[in-house]
Order: C-alpha cells, then sequence, then structure tokens
C-alpha cells in the first residue's frame, strides 16, 4: 500500500469518438447496458483503493474537446475527488491551410480552427499546467499511462513494485504482435547505439512498410501502457 499511495492512474482521454458515431469523448461510448468505457475505469479505480485500502489517485489528461463531457460523467464519483483533482488538459494546436501553411480561419465554428496534439503531449501538458508539480508535492512518484479505451489496462502491482525496485525512469508495457497490430508502432534498436526506440508508422519511409509490418523481423508492438518515474520526468 505504500506504493500505491505513490503512484497515479492516468487515462489519455483526449480523442473524439468520431469514427464509432459520437461527437464527444471516446471514453463515453458505451460498453454494457449501464456503463461507459469511463464508468468501468472509474469503478476499476474505486475496486483497488478498497482492495489495497490506499489512496490511489487517478486523472484523465482530456483535450479541449472531451473536457466538459468527461467531467460532467465523472461528477456521479466524488470519492475520486474533486474536478481539479481529475484533470488536466492537453495543449491545442492550430490547423493550417493546405496551401501556404497559414492559420485556418473558420469564423463560424472557431473551435474548428484548432486541434489536439496527440497523447504525445503529455509530458509538456503535465509540465505546463502544473500537474506534475502537484503530484510530486503531494508525494507522487510513479504514474501508471494508458488510453483510455483500453479497459484491459489495469494497474497492476506487481509491475508497480519490479518498476520501482528496478530504478528505471521509464518503461513500456509490450506485447507480440499480430496481424491486427501490423500499422501499429513496434520496438527497435537505432544502429548507431544499440537503444531501443519506438518507431512509429509515420517515421517509416514508403519502401520500408512491408518489413515493418512484418511480425517476424519485428515483433513487439507498444501497448501504450507505460510507466513513468515522475522525479525522473521532472530532472528532465
Amino acid at each position: 500500500t505504500a506504493l500505491l499511495r505513490q503512484t497515479v492512474v492516468l487515462k489519455l482521454n483526449g480523442g473524439l469518438g468520431t469514427g464509432m458515431g459520437l461527437d464527444k469523448a471516446k471514453s463515453l461510448l458505451p460498453v454494457t447496458k449501464d456503463n461507459t468505457f469511463l464508468d468501468l475505469l472509474a469503478k476499476q479505480v474505486r475496486s483497488m483503493k478498497a482492495e489495497f485500502q490506499a489512496d490511489l489517485r487517478f486523472i484523465v489528461m482530456n483535450s479541449f474537446s472531451t473536457s466538459s463531457d468527461t467531467m460532467a460523467a465523472l461528477a456521479k464519483y466524488p470519492d475520486l475527488g474533486s474536478a481539479e483533482q481529475l484533470e488536466f488538459l492537453q495543449n491545442k494546436a492550430p490547423k493550417v491551410t493546405s496551401d501556404g501553411h497559414a492559420p485556418a480561419d473558420w469564423p463560424s465554428k472557431p473551435g474548428n480552427e484548432w486541434c489536439p496534439p496527440g497523447h504525445g503531449d503529455v509530458y509538456p501538458a503535465m509540465l505546463g499546467s502544473g500537474t506534475l508539480d502537484r503530484l510530486l508535492e503531494a508525494g507522487v512518484r510513479y504514474m501508471f499511462v494508458s488510453n483510455s479505451d483500453n479497459l484491459g489496462a489495469t494497474m497492476d502491482v506487481k509491475i508497480l513494485t519490479e518498476f520501482a525496485n528496478s530504478g528505471a525512469p521509464f518503461m513500456m508495457e509490450v506485447a507480440d504482435r499480430t496481424e491486427a497490430d501490423k500499422k501499429g508502432g513496434h520496438l527497435a534498436r537505432k544502429k548507431a547505439t544499440g537503444k531501443l526506440l519506438l518507431r512509429e508508422t509515420a517515421q517509416c519511409p514508403v519502401q520500408d512498410e512491408t518489413a515493418f509490418q512484418d511480425s517476424a523481423i519485428c515483433w513487439y508492438f507498444n501497448t501504450n501502457n507505460l510507466w513513468v518515474d515522475l522525479k525522473a520526468l521532472k530532472a528532465l
């Protein structure tokens, strides 16, 4: 329980479910009759708090598009914390025109002039919002990060213990690639240093796409379940 008191569960919740017919956060898609993704995530955290009798912290990184709907949905779980404790916002980037790359202008819908920069913004957003400093001041050192639409990404105390004992600043949970994962990012080694890196589809030249998608060559993919030592992050 001592480790759990030093840990925060962060769910990345900046994406809209437009591909699923939603105009709000993807995590608000119903999964069962009475539960959305977000409901089940909140109940998972509640269950861990009760099982281990520990004040496990829970926060979401929202975008300007998902904040209001998400926080309204989380209001039914006051035991998880206040709105200020539960959320920080990722940044937003201006959309640009395809011809001259000037900032896009949409007077009738100004909100459409902006877009969220993606989940990779989690680190600068934590720093810029003051969330990183607030967590450290509260004695939180370890952070488990996962996508809000991944219900299988529950925080495993055994992995938390291993991560804390390892002294590593960062750890990524990976899995064997299947045909369904061939377009996702995979682990690779940088030839110059031999160090591991994450290689995403956008970084792959067209001529290398066949090899990129070959699970016999690149056999681990990133689940986006991440562990971060916040002290190490602050020191960067």
